[in-house]
């Protein structure tokens, strides 16, 4: 039994190393260590977003499997954006139900382990839903100023719809006082933000001043063909922040009554082609693909934007 073991252990080596060789385009010079992508390239700024494993069920309605490190391999991204999710953030399944989808739990830095092998990672303060915990802001804060590859920390559905009773998860206060311990004197961190296109006309300009990293997200199909145009009105809003453009492989309509399908191939290439112009241009500092837990549904856009990284990513801005 031990023999079968260790041959499966060392099957299981080869195919890792295999599989990231052959995804990502980077040499995998030893176990557990991705060569980081080359400087000045495409691939050095692009993103993935990842929830816990199986957090889309909900939606998709159907399991996944994927978990973040794996999906960053898979599309073969350097940089990882990593967001919790917890029932209050949820609208469907909960605890114990089909579907259930377990969040990141304390002690966080266990699950930082096998990021290391990434070369840059954000991590949330806000987590999906706009939830946000005083110990978890403490934790990630403080893992961000520890481990080396932490960039910066994010957060998610930050903002809030009109009728919300707070604007935002977060005072302004609060957004000042994190902004104090991102500043430290030993490493300097990034604060992100989601910020969705139905929020370019909500007069979110002071907590925007705040926010060193928005990242625009069309969540609608039919909105993409104005994708170019409201990254404009996100430069006129914010106009000292970086920009990233987030690019969904799954339609996310509330109209439509789950399970929620995969984007449209045209309007999945439409999203790539405006969003490497925008990085082309200096628009853009990054280019993040939603997400992990889409990645194994069979879905023909995530076949497209994984051939699209193949052929542009070592391309040289």
């Amino acid at each position: 039994m031990a023999t079968v073991q260790t041959g499966l252990k060392t099957d299981r080596r080869r195919f890792l190393q295999t599989a990231a060789t052959a995804s990502c385009g980077l040499s995998l010079p030893a176990l557990g260590q991705v060569a980081p992508p080359k400087a000045g390239t495409v691939r050095d700024r692009l993103w993935i977003f990842c929830n816990p494993v199986n957090a889309d069920y909900d939606a998709i309605r159907h399991r996944s499997v994927m978990s973040p490190c794996e999906g960053a391999i898979y599309l073969g991204i350097p940089n990882i954006l990593m967001v919790n999710q917890y029932p209050e953030g949820r609208v469907g399944s909960l605890p114990g139900q089909e579907g259930w989808s377990q969040p990141w739990e304390p002690p966080l830095e266990q699950y930082a382990v096998p990021l290391t092998m990434l070369k840059r990672v954000v991590w949330s303060i806000v987590d999906a839903g706009g939830v946000t915990k005083d110990w978890e802001r403490k934790q990630v804060l403080e893992m961000a100023r520890r481990i080396p590859n932490f960039v910066g920390v994010y957060m998610d559905d930050f903002f809030k719809d009109e009728e919300a009773a707070n604007p935002a998860s977060l005072t302004l206060d609060q957004l000042h006082a994190i902004q104090q311990q991102l500043k430290g004197p030993d490493k300097k961190l990034d604060l992100y933000v989601t910020f969705y296109t139905q929020f370019l006309n909500r007069p979110f300009g002071e907590y925007l001043k705040l926010i060193d990293v928005i990242t625009l997200w069309t969540g609608h199909v039919e909105d993409l063909e104005n994708l170019d145009a409201n990254l404009v009105l996100l430069e006129k809003l914010a106009p000292k922040s970086r920009k990233m453009l987030g690019l969904y492989q799954t339609d996310y309509n509330e109209k439509r009554v789950p399970p929620w399908i995969g984007m449209p191939v045209e309007a999945m290439q439409h999203q790539c082609e405006v969003a490497l112009r925008s990085l082309r241009d200096a628009r853009i500092e990054g280019i993040i693909f939603y997400g992990c837990t889409v990645l194994d549904q069979g879905f023909k856009c995530v076949d497209y934007a994984r051939n699209w990284i193949q052929k542009v990513g070592d391309t040289k801005l």
